[in-house]
């Protein structure tokens, strides 16, 4: 199985970016190229991605900074992706990890690689710029 990890420094207080990423809300503003919208229901979160309805569940410990992301994209295959906040001074670094499942395409994985790095760019805009409205 393969593995990407990526790193990115967030000028914003670790606590500030574990709570925005926590929140099952606040994936397609920022995980942009995974999550198109997020509902809930009785059983859980549910993502709407390009291929279908998966459900996810966030697991996050404020004391270690781990924001796990659990998806279910089929029965019986549950894909996790690991994230930690590590606190900088005052700011923050963030670090994801995600792992190829099996029987997905090597293509496919590194189109999901690339979308992270995308997506970093778009989480550190939203927490690291106030908007005065």
């Amino acid at each position: 199985m393969r593995a990407d990890t990526k790193t990115i420094s967030i000028e914003a207080p670790p606590a500030k970016v574990l709570a925005f990423l926590r929140e099952p809300e606040n994936l397609p503003r920022w995980a942009v190229g995974f999550a198109k919208a997020v509902r809930r229901d009785a059983n859980g979160w549910y993502v709407k991605t390009n291929e279908g309805e998966i459900p996810v569940a966030i697991e996050a410990d404020e004391k270690t900074g781990v924001v796990d992301f659990r998806m279910r994209p089929a029965p019986g295959v549950e894909v996790v992706a690991a994230s930690r906040v590590i606190p900088r001074g005052g700011a923050s670094e963030y670090t994801f990890t995600q792992f190829q499942p099996p029987g997905m395409p090597d293509a496919a994985f590194q189109q999901s690689v690339k979308a992270v790095e995308h997506e970093f760019n778009v989480l550190k805009a939203i927490l690291e710029v106030e908007c005065p409205l």
